[in-house]
């Protein structure tokens, strides 16, 4: 039964998940944030962005205060966001359409950020848990391009 405080946009609702294929790279990923991701001179922590396999909502389905509608979030949560292109960078990542069909937190937006290896295209969906082998420095540029790419779309609410 749906609560009525809950996003609609977010119930799957019978909806079909997305292939690869419908990301525009123009579209935005939204990404929540909470006061423990922030340095003192209130920027995103660089080490606060896990690489790859992590969660974001989808901006065709989601709004971003809609990433406080998660298991674990606040209402208090901020959102930052960054482009598929982004989320693309180098060809190391793609973006999978992977709805989450939960009772209490139903996400219809939710995608991850997943690992690609070379030759593998933005038409591929690749599965979760990929490893990188000696690719630290790799790992460290791909965050740090989400970073200057980022933009912040709703404050953390500290009133």
């Amino acid at each position: 039964m749906p609560r009525e405080d809950y996003p609609q946009e977010l119930y799957i609702s019978g909806r079909e998940k997305r292939h690869t294929a419908n990301f525009h790279g123009e579209e935005s990923l939204y990404r929540g944030f909470s006061q423990i991701d922030i340095d003192d001179a209130g920027q995103i922590k660089l080490e606060s962005i896990r690489f790859p396999d992590f969660s974001c909502n989808w901006s065709r389905f989601s709004a971003p205060h809609h990433v406080r509608y998660r298991q674990n979030g606040d209402m208090t949560d901020g959102c930052y966001s960054f482009s598929v292109e982004t989320a693309r960078y180098k060809n190391l990542a793609n973006v999978v359409h992977d709805p989450v069909d939960d009772i209490e937190y139903p996400n219809y937006a939710h995608v991850e950020v997943r690992r690609l290896m070379g030759g593998e295209s933005v038409d591929f969906e690749p599965p979760k848990g990929r490893k990188w082998k000696n690719a630290k420095s790799l790992k460290l540029e791909y965050r740090q391009n989400l970073l200057n790419n980022h933009r912040i779309e709703l404050p953390i609410d500290d009133s």
